[in-house]
């Protein structure tokens, strides 16, 4: 069953406009109102739920969608679960390897202090 609508007007730029018909045929989307729907419904659905959080839009190309789409299939693993899973991946990784770069550092200039210091047996 097909829900009711509520028509709603409003203005764009001629530019805007034009970019908006750049996306007629894109994703299935047959005219300007498929392409306004598509974009109000992710950006209403794709705010996060919890105030305070934030959302980020990732391009996907052809391959990745095709992937992703086989990985929900076979696992059930929504894409933006995956891309979660991917950015506290990479954060992880990230920070592991700014922590090991640190400790590295900081040994050095352990070593080059220790170097420099007096040592005991020239002191008086």
């Amino acid at each position: 069953m097909v829900q009711p609508t509520v028509l709603v007007s409003f203005r764009l730029s001629e530019e805007d406009a034009q970019l908006l018909d750049m996306k007629i045929g894109q994703d299935g989307a047959r005219n300007r109102s498929d392409v306004i729907r598509t974009a109000v419904e992710e950006f209403l659905h794709g705010q996060p739920e919890v105030q305070g959080m934030d959302s980020i839009r990732i391009p996907l190309g052809i391959g990745d969608k095709k992937l992703l789409a086989e990985l929900y299939q076979l696992r059930g693993i929504t894409r933006e679960h995956a891309a979660q899973q991917g950015l506290k991946t990479f954060i992880d990784q990230e920070l592991a390897a700014y922590k090991q770069a640190s400790d590295l550092l900081q040994s050095y200039l352990d070593d080059a202090k220790a170097s420099t210091e007096r040592r005991s047996e020239y002191q008086e």
